[in-house]
């Protein structure tokens, strides 16, 4: 097995788990924290700091002693940043949901603070910085483009990019006093605001009907490119954009940029002298560097984070509790025997980055794992040892990958003994995620795509009953930017031998997701909306037999229902972010098992009688043997 980065025999670190009742705080499974973007700063006296923006501070390091400062954002705003610059004088930009940022990692200090437009939610989302030290910046969903000008402390809206395309990832400045914009995700556009007239032009458009991205690329020779997708294959076609308009060039022609890396781990300019940096992160708690000379040094990172949110758990089928971390992916496990509690890192799964594995479903020794970002399937052998190397015998092994389910939500194992299905959002700009059947034992995957399934729609639930009938919920919501058409959620019956859709109904009126479903007996399906509506469906009847508000415990979290067992018998668990739940059998009333310490943020698995649960980055553990804690004995 891989060397862990983290291997404790209790866990918390040899800590005794802290105790609430019949609740227990197990740990942080993963207490690292994401690079969300970085920039070089450099003043003029030669001196340069490294700046990594993650979520809720930044980290100022000195290349030259290795000394770290971390600065926290003014306010508490602990949401992502998404990308960063630096600017002439060596200040650094960034933002973080409402407010961009400006520090003087010098000092240190934040030395500017800037609301984003009414209505927006999130700042930053792409920066460009002009020689005279005016910088710009967009916004998300809106798509503003606003001027930040540190020299007065001042900000303001220039103009909206565009009313539908809500991604404005990348901007550049042209030596022609133009900013120009690369815009996404229903389709795909290259603009450019003219700062003297304050005219916005369309320079290019890719077709209507594609969902997809352009870009721009600064330069270091401050001359200005475009990249415009030409095709669903990734392909594209590049331009140079200035005075002329844009005009075709080869990639071969496009010049160096500003920036290095990519999505949002990018890098805005680079260390001086001949020296290269090669790795900011945050995760792996060091940053490398290549001299001028060819050596590499690497710098510690000091930093206090709040560990890494969790992701959706699962109880496999050896008895141990797996998961991962969200931002960065750290795949992690608990031995509940042993109560040991690993962090295995991010090398662990193949291509896992920044994203999350999070619907879990097993046949067999194999645990089948969904991941984000771009609807990667895993494999993971229970039964044999883990396996990093390349190849047919890595273990997990990454069979798989469609943005027809660019974020799954859920997965379910069908009762044949061999496939396993699984359903989530699309990539961005589309609206209606597919439906994916793994086949476990040949390692392949068939994609059914929404239109067979239920069109414009994803499907986030699953429950597949004994006799094999397959169910699945749906969401009208479009998380990748996409724009939605569909009125309320569905829900929906596939015949298993034909994989055909035979029938789609609404279970419940207005609502926009049918979020969680679990199988129960005798044809009874159990459910949850968005809306923390709980419902019980009667396939055998095909009408909802019972419905319940349960919104005064919580909100939902994913994968908040499960059915189990308890001495033999089915059992439903219910997770709702402050209340543990289950179901009289006799009148299908939800009632309530306990109310929680910490706010349930992900859920939920059952092992060796004992229920986990993740809030945010915590792991905790409820014991239903506890004395005193009541429980249903059947459902």
């Amino acid at each position: 097995m891989p060397k862990a980065m983290s291997n404790t025999d209790k866990a918390g670190g040899g800590k005794i788990p802290e105790r609430m009742g019949a609740f227990e705080r197990i740990g942080v499974p993963a207490d690292v924290d994401e690079s969300r973007s970085a920039a070089v700063c450099r003043r003029d006296d030669g001196a340069e700091r490294i700046v990594i923006a993650a979520r809720g501070y930044v980290l100022i390091v000195d290349p030259e002693t290795g000394s770290c400062s971390q600065l926290y954002f003014p306010g508490g705003e602990g949401q992502y940043p998404f990308a960063s610059a630096s600017d002439p004088r060596g200040w650094f930009y960034t933002g973080a949901g409402r407010y961009f940022y400006i520090v003087d990692p010098f000092t240190p200090a934040f030395v500017g603070q800037h609301r984003i437009p009414e209505g927006e939610e999130e700042a930053g989302f792409a920066f460009a910085v002009k020689g005279d030290g005016r910088v710009y910046a967009t916004t998300y969903p809106g798509s503003y483009l606003v001027e930040l000008d540190a020299s007065s402390d001042s900000s303001c809206t220039l103009c909206r990019l565009d009313s539908e395309r809500k991604y404005a990832m990348t901007l550049a400045c042209g030596s022609d006093g133009k900013i120009y914009a690369g815009l996404g995700t229903t389709s795909s556009a290259i603009v450019c605001f003219h700062e003297e007239t304050g005219e916005l032009e369309i320079l290019l458009e890719g077709p209507p009907d594609m969902p997809g991205s352009a870009a721009v690329l600064q330069g270091c020779n401050s001359s200005v490119y475009g990249w415009l997708p030409s095709g669903e294959n990734g392909d594209g076609r590049w331009y140079r954009l200035g005075e002329h308009g844009a005009e075709p060039v080869s990639a071969e022609e496009v010049g160096p940029s500003l920036y290095k890396g990519a999505g949002y781990n990018k890098l805005h300019l680079d260390l001086d002298g001949g020296r290269t940096l090669l790795k900011w992160q945050l995760s792996d708690r060091q940053v490398v560097i290549m001299e001028a000379d060819g050596s590499l040094s690497r710098i510690p990172l000091s930093y206090k984070g709040g560990g890494t949110s969790l992701s959706p758990l699962y109880g496999g089928p050896d008895g141990i509790l797996y998961g991962t971390s969200n931002h960065p992916l750290h795949l992690f496990t608990y031995d509940t025997t042993a109560g040991r509690l690993t962090d295995w890192g991010g090398d662990i799964v193949e291509r896992g980055g920044g994203g999350n594995i999070a619907a879990y479903a097993a046949q067999g020794n194999i645990i089948v794992g969904a991941a984000y970002a771009g609807g990667m399937v895993h494999l993971l052998d229970t039964a044999k040892d883990w396996n990093t190397e390349e190849g047919p015998c890595r273990n997990p092994r990454l069979i798989y990958e469609n943005a027809a389910v660019h974020r799954p939500r859920c997965a379910a194992a069908h009762p044949d003994g061999r496939h396993v299905l699984y359903g989530g959002f699309p990539g961005y700009g589309a609206a209606g995620g597919g439906l994916g059947i793994v086949d476990v034992q040949a390692g392949q995957v068939e994609m059914l795509e929404h239109q067979e399934i239920v069109s414009g729609q994803s499907t986030i639930s699953l429950a597949a009953l004994p006799d094999g009938r397959v169910f699945g919920g749906t969401s009208i919501e479009t998380p990748g930017g996409g724009i939605s058409k569909a009125g309320e959620a569905a829900m929906y019956e596939l015949s298993w031998p034909d994989r055909k859709v035979i029938r789609r109904w609404v279970p419940i009126q207005g609502a926009k997701e049918i979020a969680q479903l679990a199988p129960g007996v005798n044809g009874v399906l159990y459910g949850l909306t968005s809306e923390s509506i709980f419902f019980v469906y009667d396939a055998d009847l095909q009408q909802v037999v019972h419905r319940s508000d349960l919104s005064s415990w919580g909100r939902i979290v994913r994968q908040g229902l499960l059915m189990t067992e308890r001495e033999g018998r089915p059992f439903l668990l219910g997770l709702l972010s402050r209340a543990l739940f289950t179901v009289n059998p006799v009148n299908m009333q939800p009632e309530l098992l306990d109310r929680l310490p910490a706010e349930a943020t992900s859920g939920i698995a059952c092992l060796n009688g004992d229920v986990y649960f993740g809030s945010f980055a915590e792991l905790w553990r409820y014991r239903l043997e506890e004395e005193g804690n009541y429980f249903y004995e059947s459902v």
